[in-house]
């Protein structure tokens, strides 16, 4: 089961602001793990660490709170984990370094707000700025939830390969969906000592020097002399310590501005009040802000960040300097003395609000946490087949739900890929620098590495992306070295898996030491209609009793096929050998030595052999080394019987039809003068289909 993790410093944070991600995660099959200092439980939360998280930056707990997660993360290996609050941040970000390499967890960092902004204090800057500037290379997406911070971070954070605005954590609507008689409006309002003409503001937040409420009580102070139906509702924890009351008491306003504490009504609150404020120095996004605008309210506020992405200069309120107290009197007075302008302002309020909605700010957080990956196909060859075929094959049957491009030098490959609508991203050759830059600025999650160079070549990148191993076929030429490098790799857990098209890769590789449950068999996908549909696609005049499919290659062995027609013996055999390659040249001068040249018809590479193979009787495949043995499954296909080595891939694919695998040379020729004179034998073979395919290939990937 997939793992997430939610952290920050508080609770408090977690219940006000984060509860629907949680169900969305559980809804959606996660377990769902929450890590803050408290201890309150948390609806929709499996698992509930307690770590010793400090607001206080130089508070001693904040290191036993890294050694703490770090633990959680290495016992648990989340695949996402998703950190706010400003210490719940760092915290979570240092404990979690070695698990974005070793279990590629993801790790999102939202800032309700940067502490470091225009206007902010020198010590803010001094301290904040350089941490976050450091952190955000262990951050793979960064979220701010107002413009000034996001454009900030664009431009500063440039460790950080993913950088996302998203306005905040959503109106949650259902909390609003309910009506208020006057009469339950009365009601609330007596139960707080108020009366029914009494002009009603309200500033729902903790109580400290950063929310200002010293603001609205120095206001009301000059206010509530001209106006003593005048209230101001401040429900809100307390972190002050009592500092605001007594300065209310000492100005004799205690009739007019109540001190509430935690109040899990705000909703209705809003809906008897006439007046929203906000005072805050600095704010990320308020919520407060936003629900009183969902509710239709004026507001007056103070011109900061975060509060100027939602008020509207005199369209949906005031805004004025954070220490202006006669201009913020002054539009408090002026919004109780217009009610048309109090209308006004409160439906531009409703009007702006919904891009803000709970359900918009859902859809793209989904997006953020469930995008689609990144595949990069990575072929150090040019040549259209074999693996570049499975690459294809691959991003074709998992289009919908990856971002897959194929990445190789350039050839003649490219014609093959516009036809299939597959996006190609060519490099000159094989080498580090270009696979980096592509890497980059692709923002690579995977490397789907197809041969043993690629391989290589892609392991460099392991603390980068997730890095998978796709042996096709067994080559001589590279065993040696190839051996040694990809075992030591797969113990050095740079590969997450090793992916064989057959058990022969294994056996002949004597991988099964090293692998410990990372190596996945998956069958090379053959499209059967597809393959019919291409034999009949053209017709081929001539006529032919056997055919030779492969590259004219050592491992293909075409030099073996020649001599095995040279024994057969029969002036009155036609053949076609399609397939192009190094021992082209070699073939040629021992078909004019054998004087086999009315015999054997050498037609080189087409993309499209099959009309050849369906022209033909019977197939010869007496390769030295197989991976899959992709031609001999597409030959019968086509109901064409081939006469093969049995190595490899092969084994297994003739499995049923044993009597088709030849261990010599006299075998090849008994066998080849019985089936052409009854090629009409019954073929029996099993294929993957493509929605195997598919569900295994996402397995793999995830």
């Amino acid at each position: 089961m997939k793992k997430v993790l939610f952290s920050a410093t508080v609770d408090s944070h977690i219940l006000q602001f984060h509860l629907p991600f949680l169900k969305m995660f559980k809804e959606n099959g996660y377990e769902v793990h929450v890590a803050t200092s408290g201890d309150e439980k948390i609806p929709f939360c499996d698992v509930k660490h307690v770590v010793t998280f400090e607001r206080n930056p130089i508070k001693f707990n904040n290191l036993k709170a890294i050694k703490q997660l770090k633990k959680i993360c290495e016992t648990e290996k989340f695949d996402i984990i998703h950190t706010h609050t400003p210490m719940g941040a760092v915290i979570t970000r240092l404990a979690a370094k070695k698990s974005r390499k070793k279990f590629h967890t993801r790790v999102i960092y939202t800032a309700h707000g940067l502490h470091f902004f225009k206007g902010a204090p020198l010590k803010n800057w001094l301290l904040f700025y350089p941490v976050e500037k450091w952190l955000s290379k262990y951050t793979d997406t960064l979220i701010l939830i107002n413009n000034e911070d996001y454009n900030f971070a664009k431009k500063k954070f440039k460790k950080c390969k993913d950088i996302q605005y998203v306005p905040g954590v959503g109106i949650d609507e259902e909390k609003f969906d309910f009506d208020l008689s006057n009469k339950e409006k009365t009601a609330i309002r007596k139960s707080l000592g108020l009366e029914d003409d009494d002009f009603v503001m309200i500033y729902p937040a903790e109580l400290n020097w950063n929310k200002n409420q010293i603001l609205i009580i120095n206001a009301m102070e000059k206010l509530v002399k001209k106006y003593s139906n005048f209230k101001v509702l401040l429900p809100g924890i307390d972190s002050y310590k009592n500092h605001y009351q007594e300065i209310v008491r000492e100005k004799g306003l205690n009739n007019n501005i109540l001190f509430l504490g935690y109040r899990k009504d705000i909703p209705k609150l809003l809906k008897i009040s006439n007046l929203a404020l906000a005072t805050s120095h600095r704010e990320g996004l308020p919520l407060n802000v936003m629900e009183a605008m969902y509710v239709g309210l004026p507001i007056v506020a103070t011109d900061c960040r975060g509060q100027r992405d939602l008020i509207k200069d005199n369209v949906n309120g005031y805004l004025v300097d954070v220490n202006d107290v006669d201009k913020f009197a002054r539009f408090i007075e002026k919004i109780y003395l217009s009610n048309e302008e109090s209308i006004k302002f409160g439906i531009e309020s409703k009007k702006i609000i919904s891009k803000y909605l709970l359900n918009n700010i859902m859809k793209k957080m989904i997006s953020i946490y469930f995008k689609r990956k990144t595949i990069m196909h990575l072929l150090s060859s040019n040549s259209f087949s074999g693996a570049e075929n499975v690459a294809c094959t691959i991003i074709n049957s998992s289009m919908n739900d990856y971002n897959s491009f194929y990445c190789s030098p350039e050839g003649n490959i490219i014609v093959s890929l516009k036809e299939r609508n597959i996006d190609f991203v060519p490099i000159k050759k094989l080498n580090i620098k270009e696979i980096k830059k592509i890497v980059k600025d692709k923002q690579v999650d995977i490397i789907h590495a197809h041969d043993f160079k690629a391989s290589l070549y892609a392991s460099i990148f392991y603390n980068k992306c997730i890095i998978i191993s796709h042996l096709h076929k067994n080559d001589p030429k590279m065993k040696k070295i190839s051996v040694k490098s990809i075992l030591y790799l797969i113990k050095s857990k740079k590969f997450k898996k090793i992916i064989g098209v057959s058990d022969s890769i294994l056996d002949e590789y004597i991988f099964r030491n090293g692998i410990k449950g990372k190596y996945v068999t998956l069958p090379n996908y053959v499209d059967k209609k597809a393959i019919q549909k291409l034999a009949d696609e053209y017709q081929v005049k001539d006529k032919y009793d056997i055919f030779f499919f492969g590259r004219l290659s050592e491992e293909k062995n075409p030099i073996e096929f020649i001599k095995i027609i040279h024994k057969l013996d029969n002036n009155r055999i036609k053949c076609v050998m399609i397939g192009d390659g190094p021992l082209k040249e070699k073939c040629l001068e021992l078909i004019n030595n054998y004087s086999l040249n009315n015999n054997i018809e050498l037609i080189g590479f087409k993309s499209n052999p099959f009309p050849y193979i369906k022209a033909s009787k019977i197939g010869i495949m007496p390769s030295k080394f197989e991976g899959f043995g992709l031609t001999a499954i597409e030959s019968m296909i086509l109901n064409k019987p081939v006469l093969n080595s049995g190595v490899g891939g092969l084994k297994t694919i003739f499995n049923k039809n044993k009597y088709l695998i030849c261990s010599n040379m006299n075998q090849y020729v008994s066998k080849a003068k019985e089936l052409l004179l009854n090629s009409k034998i019954e073929i029996s073979f099993d294929i993957i289909d493509d929605n195997t395919l598919t569900k295994k290939i996402h397995e793999i990937y995830e």
